[in-house]
């Protein structure tokens, strides 16, 4: 069997037009710890074992965002772009077989959970690898922002030519995508650890009481391993915290 290759993608959405307030967009400059947003999730997303490179991908991205993260980050900017147009050229750029999405709002993306993404991907005849949660929510994995979603490049491509019959939007599930799109897609879904299948957690950022919570998190756990473990470690001991997690996450 040939090997096969993967690289990760994360999207910072659309900075111009009806969504420049696109979520990724708007916390894009932000920086965590003093390392740019973009920055330490490449980083972390890098830490894969099963990623050959990481990418960052957006629409018409201010230049000094791109140059901010000059040497940490290999850029892709396409302006007036659709999403899977961006995902198809990142994938195209380094000759893969999958690519890995996530949303640029996602500090604490965990490698362990992408590797096991990329771990099915590799034995499986598919188009789609992602996690589901018992409730089938795809919600509950866009709010717990930890990992991401695996899609073969040759259903990318099928999604690129049919980008004008796709959501506008720069976020989503890819699931949800596929489930809508013309012709037939073969989806894997792995079961949430179910340390992590729960209504009160949420580590994607989305607004600025989760950038307070993330700037909080990242205090603590900046010293350990910073896993996905850590992070619902820290958590057990604020229950105020993880009360306004699932509030946000009804909402």
């Amino acid at each position: 069997m040939s090997q096969v290759t993967a690289v990760g993608v994360i999207d910072l959405g659309t900075f111009s037009g009806s969504d420049a307030s696109a979520r990724a967009a708007r916390f894009a400059h932000r920086k965590l710890g003093g390392i740019p947003l973009i920055v330490r999730m490449a980083r972390r997303l890098s830490e894969s074992m099963l990623l050959e490179k990481v990418y960052v991908t957006g629409a018409s991205v201010p230049k000094e965002l791109m140059s901010a993260a000059t040497g940490d980050v290999a850029f892709i900017n396409q302006p007036m772009s659709h999403l899977c147009e961006r995902l198809a050229a990142a994938a195209d750029e380094g000759r893969a077989d999958w690519v890995v999405y996530l949303p640029g709002n996602r500090p604490f993306v965990d490698a362990g959970l992408v590797d096991r993404l990329m771990a099915t991907a590799q034995k499986t005849d598919c188009d789609y690898v992602g996690f589901r949660s018992t409730e089938d929510d795809f919600r509950k994995l866009d709010h717990l922002g930890l990992a991401g979603e695996a899609i073969h490049v040759d259903s990318l491509r099928r999604l690129r030519r049919n980008a004008d019959r796709l959501p506008c939007g720069d976020h989503g599930s890819m699931a949800s995508w596929l489930q809508s799109a013309p012709g037939a897609y073969h989806l894997k879904f792995l079961p949430l650890p179910a340390e992590l299948d729960r209504d009160d957690l949420r580590f994607a950022v989305e607004d600025e009481l989760d950038w307070d919570d993330a700037e909080l998190l990242y205090e603590t756990v900046s010293e350990s391993d910073g896993g996905w473990r850590d992070l619902t470690d820290v958590l057990e001991a604020h229950r105020e915290l993880r009360q306004s997690m699932a509030f946000r996450n009804k909402g």
